[in-house]
């Protein structure tokens, strides 16, 4: 799941179409929709991975060409994404989805809606699902909300820092809801808000930066699994390991190290597979002339060392 001050190089066009991964030909006149564009916001992250392998994996099953594009550089690049977006809509895909990640995504996807094409997007929120037909994702102010209720019931106060994408969308859904459910709370606060840009590589940096400002900090909690790793090192580097934790988003990227190794108190799974699942499905019934509903909600749970091995098998992640 990202913002902040978005500092993007400009790809030529012709260069980021050459990063497009087909992923095989349907029959011809198989299907009404004509065809899927899904622009990755992380192709190679593992959480990302997978949504896009499911959304590939039903669109074959339902016998509708697919093609998956997106920055190849492993680090979220709005620019890249949106020159994406203007080529499907110049190729007139059948359909669009991707991670409108600023609100600068809502005027274009809005633009290929009048273009005829259905857009889908995966966690939108606090406007960017706008442009979108159908929005499937996590519902990030509920997963505040889950993130307080997980640390509300540790001992003692909780000074939280948290780590988010950027100051709109998800990231912003997610600090929103956090900081209202921690409000209600006897024991949970908020110290600070840090913001990478969804950017594993900046993660360490802004950790150190938030554990020698606010040295109150016990917690440090993010809505991104790209903030794991550096949050985890932050807190062994500085020796802090038994007094912060980190409450994490999936497995992937320390999380499941980090619950094995005592710096991950809690991490959050959601049931992705099914989010990919679910958006083809939805808009191949748009395609036919059925409604849908315009939000989805993915399944959402916490979990700790005891007991997320099961959901792994299941496609959460």
């Amino acid at each position: 799941m990202r913002t902040n001050s978005l500092r993007l190089p400009r790809i030529a066009l012709a260069c980021t179409l050459s990063a497009f991964t087909a992923f095989g030909p349907a029959t011809a006149g198989a299907a009404d929709l004509s065809s899927i564009l899904f622009v990755n916001p992380l192709p190679k992250y593992p959480a990302w991975r997978l949504i896009g392998d499911c959304v590939a994996n039903r669109a074959k099953e339902l016998n509708i060409p697919t093609t998956e594009s997106g920055p190849t550089t492993g680090n979220l690049d709005a620019t890249v994404m949106i020159q994406q977006i203007q080529q499907g809509i110049a190729n007139k895909a059948g359909a669009i989805l991707t991670f409108p990640a600023t609100a600068g995504f809502v005027p274009l996807l809005q633009q290929a809606g009048k273009a005829g094409i259905t857009v889908g997007t995966f966690y939108g929120a606090s406007g960017t699902e706008s442009g979108s037909n159908v929005n499937i994702g996590a519902n990030f102010t509920r997963v505040g909300e889950i993130f307080v209720e997980a640390i509300a019931k540790r001992e003692g106060p909780q000074h939280v820092g948290l780590m988010a994408q950027g100051p709109s969308g998800a990231a912003k859904a997610f600090v929103d809801g956090f900081t209202a459910a921690a409000a209600k709370t006897q024991n949970v606060t908020v110290s600070a808000v840090v913001y990478t840009n969804d950017d594993a590589s900046k993660a360490l940096d802004q950790a150190n930066a938030l554990l020698t400002a606010h040295p109150e900090v016990n917690v440090i909690a993010s809505h991104m699994g790209t903030a794991t790793q550096g949050g985890t090192a932050a807190i062994k580097s500085k020796g802090l390991t038994g007094k912060v934790v980190f409450v994490a988003n999936g497995t992937a990227g320390g999380g499941e190290q980090g619950l094995a190794d005592g710096t991950v108190y809690k991490l959050m799974l959601q049931d992705l597979c099914t989010a990919g699942t679910k958006m083809v499905d939805s808009v191949a019934a748009i395609a036919h002339g059925e409604a849908v509903q315009p939000q989805i909600d993915v399944g959402v749970r916490m979990f700790d060392a005891s007991d997320y091995k099961e959901y792994l098998a299941k496609g959460w992640q």
